[in-house]
């Protein structure tokens, strides 16, 4: 009986540690931002859809719509912690488009006592990050993209609270007219406590998608200056993306390689979920390492300003899931 509560207790603080561990600032920077996100295992380099794009490659910011758009959502993390965001997308140009967001983590309560143990109160851990992003269109299909990032940790002592600053860049491009390939490089940059200064953990992404219409129209267009017609092909909005995308990250033994899908069965819903196919667990390399799996769903409000509400339920370092709900609206 004592070797099994042994286990058990051992078992729960490693988990406990697990999680405890994600409360540095380099460590949140690796959770998907948003319940889409969440929703395909963090599979966005490629397809990102709204604003929070800007967290995962600014590049596609080029690829939303040619309205102002902005995105607001909470993921649930156990211990009583929250990852909060909110972020939003401004065309400039038919070339260019601006973004910004604010990425902030309630990082638990602790009680602060003296010398003798007494206590002094209670306060609470922030973190969070400012991020500016732009994209640039070359081309109808290909944009690039960078933005900045601006840290900062609170925490009851001087020597851990910190700041940091970091760059992301990344390119979105066509490929054969019948996919979207994604690259980007996040948070090239460095981070302060006190004295100490070290680098970000920087993680490269790379990932194609494609969508495929359920069915296509064909109409015929006649151009009134030359008078010619031209047969346009117009997907219907019904279709299922799907997609595979690699991370590496810093220290990582090897690649996370993660697919994920979307099926849009009717213009006002969506399901997605995405599975880790290939990455480390336990310090090994293996198939379907358990690190990521997730699902969710997506319901548009048919309302004079488009809102579209998103929920998404993904495994946590616990046992428990973790549970994010988001909003975009298209302004």
């Amino acid at each position: 009986m004592r070797t099994l509560l042994a286990a058990l207790l051992t078992l729960y603080g490693i988990a406990f540690c697990q999680e405890r561990s994600s409360l540095s600032v380099e460590a949140f920077l690796l959770r998907p931002i948003g319940a889409r996100a969440a929703g395909l295992s963090s599979m966005q380099v490629a397809c990102a859809d709204e604003p929070s794009a800007l967290f995962t490659n600014p590049a596609c910011l080029g690829y939303l719509r040619d309205s102002t758009t902005i995105t607001t959502g909470t993921t649930l993390l156990s211990f009583g912690r929250s990852l909060s965001n909110i972020a939003a997308s401004f065309p400039v140009s038919s070339q260019i488009t601006i973004g910004a967001g604010i990425v902030g983590m309630n990082a638990g309560t602790i009680t602060q006592r003296d010398q003798s143990g007494t206590a002094l109160g209670n306060r609470t851990i922030w973190q969070g990050y400012g991020s500016v992003a732009a994209s640039y269109r070359l081309t109808q299909v290909t944009s690039l993209g960078v933005s900045g990032r601006l840290f900062y940790a609170s925490a009851p002592d001087a020597a851990s609270t910190g700041s940091g600053v970091a760059l992301d860049a990344g390119i979105v491009t066509s490929v054969l007219d019948r996919a979207t390939l994604g690259i980007s490089i996040q948070h090239l940059g460095v981070m302060a406590y006190g004295a100490e200064r070290f680098s970000l953990p920087w993680m490269l992404r790379m990932g194609i998608s494609s969508q495929i219409p359920f069915s296509t129209e064909y109409v015929p267009i006649t151009s009134a200056t030359l008078g010619t017609t031209d047969t346009v092909e117009l997907p219907s909005i019904e279709h299922i993306l799907i997609g595979l995308e690699a991370q590496l990250r810093t220290g990582a033994l090897t690649p996370t390689i993660i697919a994920g899908a979307e099926i849009v069965p009717h213009p006002l819903v969506a399901l997605r979920g995405g599975v880790a196919l290939y990455g480390e667990s336990l310090g090994r390399p293996q198939l379907f390492p358990g690190t990521l799996l997730s699902g969710g769903v997506s319901f548009t409000l048919p309302l004079p300003i488009p809102i579209r509400l998103d929920y998404a339920i993904a495994r946590g370092y616990t046992a428990s899931p973790l549970h994010t709900l988001s909003l975009v609206a298209d302004l």
